[in-house]
């Protein structure tokens, strides 16, 4: 886990030089990332207040309790280490899923020329990808410490160099203390995870918007979404052994 960890803070530790991504931002109007902060605050606060029923259906949350009992009981009762990876490998399988659709869904609105409309579906699929990580890992809580966590693992996850170390840093206080060690605001979180997506897209939104061409920005929709995923297993592994240890002490 911890070698996985480091790769990734290997991989972002500078910003990607992209060609077109540089090209695409001399033509982006100076309005839209705010305009796109705001979509992915009102996405998250709506799906948050009323998607929670519709995520865990459509992520089969109870076959997915199910199968987590089935294998932490034979971990439980086997005790090595190719049982522990079992939990890791079932939560990477589980976001190739929504990374594909969140990926189809996008092409199509991208040959249409629809950008920020999609902003509503693909936060659904994001948070549907991470919930069934999650729950792969015996995480199936909803609440306000739960989102809080979730928001955090999201900003970290689409940081780069020095800021993604300190937010990675910070969540793995979290999970090792139980405690955050700055304000818990979830409100202010929200905004902030908003601003985030809003940079990681900000290129790729308005190619999206422009049909035919937009494909290639609606395919964006899957990169990102496989890159949070990825984050997210490793976090949620490192929450599951240090909770694993403490149950075995």
């Amino acid at each position: 886990m911890w070698r996985r960890e480091q790769r990734f803070l290997r991989a972002y530790s500078a910003p990607p030089r992209d060609p077109l991504g540089r090209l695409l931002e001399e033509k982006v109007p100076e309005d839209l990332a705010r305009v796109l902060c705001g979509a992915f605050a009102k996405a998250f606060a709506l799906v948050f207040e009323k998607g929670g029923g519709v995520i865990r259906r459509a992520g089969r949350q109870a076959r997915r309790e199910a199968a987590y009992e089935a294998r932490y009981r034979a971990a439980a009762a086997r005790r090595d280490r190719r049982s522990l990876r079992e939990f890791s490998a079932a939560a990477s399988a589980a976001g190739w899923g929504s990374a594909a659709l969140a990926g189809t869904q996008g092409v199509g609105l991208g040959l249409l020329g629809i950008g920020l409309p999609d902003v509503l579906l693909f936060t659904v699929m994001l948070l549907k990808s991470l919930r069934e990580t999650a729950v792969s890992f015996g995480y199936a809580g909803d609440g306000p410490e739960e989102r809080l966590f979730t928001l955090r693992l999201i900003a970290a996850a689409l940081s780069h160099g020095e800021e993604l170390e300190r937010r990675n840093a910070a969540l793995n206080r979290f999970l090792q203390s139980g405690v955050w060690t700055e304000d818990a605001d979830l409100s202010g979180q929200l905004r902030e995870t908003a601003d985030q997506l809003a940079r990681a897209m900000l290129c790729w939104k308005f190619l999206q918007g422009i049909p035919l061409a937009g494909a290639v920005g609606g395919a964006w929709d899957a990169v990102c979404l496989r890159r949070v995923q990825r984050y997210a297993c490793i976090k949620y592994q490192r929450r599951f052994l240090l909770d694993w240890a403490r149950r075995q002490n």
